[in-house]
């Protein structure tokens, strides 16, 4: 009876936990190349998934044409008042986009940690834009 008991206990964890690990993982296509964590990327097909273990902290976006182009990087936890699609979220600055944050879906999400080098400002008449990209 102890037995059925663990096991029942097991498999509902497992049945609660791999659909939040699941929907960690997503899929994206970026139309443009970028910077992420100091790395520069190509436009491409990417997975973006936290590092398992990690209690969300660690994540790594990969390039799934190309098993070498992974970059690692650390972020912050975010929250917004309203609900977000599962995507990325990229600041424009100077021609470059730079990767800053990851929302999973919901009001919680992910934000990049960004390089402690001063920004130098390159023209005055540029304005910042955001640019979010939807995943799967």
């Amino acid at each position: 009876m102890k037995f059925c008991k663990v096991s029942l206990f097991f498999a509902l964890l497992v049945a609660v936990c791999l659909p939040a690990v699941a929907q960690t993982a997503m899929r994206v296509d970026i139309p443009f190349n970028f910077i992420a964590a100091g790395k520069s990327l190509p436009a491409g097909h990417y997975i973006v998934a936290h590092v398992f273990g990690s209690d969300n902290v660690a994540w790594k976006i990969s390039d799934v044409s190309d098993d070498h182009a992974t970059v690692g990087f650390l972020s912050n936890s975010v929250q917004s008042s309203q609900a977000h699609r599962p995507s990325l979220v990229f600041l424009q600055a100077g021609g470059a986009y730079s990767l800053i944050q990851i929302w999973t879906g919901q009001k919680l999400g992910r934000e990049v940690f960004r390089s402690k080098v001063k920004q130098t400002l390159v023209s005055e008449g540029v304005k910042d834009k955001y640019v979010e990209i939807g995943a799967e």
